[in-house]
């Protein structure tokens, strides 16, 4: 039986696609990644923005209730939820624009595996990374030159290939991929990407190895989000 959620679980998505902890501080970090949690019997006040006079507003109160459902961490809280593990909030966000403030003293402390990602923004970046339902034009981009994180990238043409393989099976849901099967792609007669990439030691800034696979790799996913917006 296939339950449709409207929220993934932090931990699963990365393992999904293979994310280390750096990956999501960085996603997290830099507001690519937005993360929820959901509140169950929670005293709550709710609040709306109102414009007080031209540009500033002020939190008005709306209603008190007992509150079921998701409400959006604030970046702040989101990017130390991940970091240190933990996190004590007293607001977040709803989905239609309020402020949901805790009744409860010293708000809700929240762990990791509370962490949750919505449906729709999954859905989004998932479009971003994985190319699902996009319109990029296969060759679009040149993977032997290229400009990335403000630095200047220049590859052979069958490291290009292997680049481009690995952006492809990311686009297809299939992020890890064997050393091998990238050497073939790139129609390499090596059999170790280090020698492949020889010469070129910032390779390993945009291939990354997966965790407790030998031999395994995956393209960074900021880099693959990158890749995506640049067609």
């Amino acid at each position: 039986m296939r339950i449709e959620r409207d929220c993934f679980e932090l931990a699963e998505i990365a393992e999904r696609w293979g994310l280390t902890d750096a990956d999501i501080r960085y996603l997290v970090g830099n507001g690519t990644l937005s993360l929820s949690v959901r509140l169950v019997a929670q005293p709550v006040l709710l609040s709306v923005a109102e414009e007080i006079e031209p540009g500033r507003c002020e939190w008005l109160p709306d209603e008190e209730r007992v509150f079921h459902g998701v409400a959006d961490l604030h970046l702040r809280d989101g990017f130390r939820l991940v970091r240190d593990g933990q996190r004590r909030i007293t607001d977040a966000l709803l989905a239609d624009g309020r402020r949901l403030t805790l009744r409860a003293e010293g708000g809700l402390r929240l762990e990791r595996k509370d962490a949750l990602v919505r449906r729709p923004h999954w859905e989004t970046i998932r479009a971003d990374v994985l190319g699902e339902g996009g319109s990029r034009a296969e060759g679009a981009f040149d993977f032997r030159q290229f400009v990335y994180d403000e630095f200047d990238y220049a590859f052979t043409l069958p490291q290009a290939r292997a680049l481009a393989f690995m952006f492809e099976r990311t686009r297809a849901g299939a992020p890890d991929q064997h050393h091998l099967k990238i050497l073939e792609a790139a129609g390499a007669s090596s059999t170790k990407l280090g020698t492949l990439f020889s010469r070129k030691p910032w390779w390993t800034r945009l291939l990354r190895k997966t965790p407790g696979r030998r031999g395994w790799y995956y393209l960074d996913p900021a880099f693959a989000i990158w890749l995506s917006r640049s067609g």
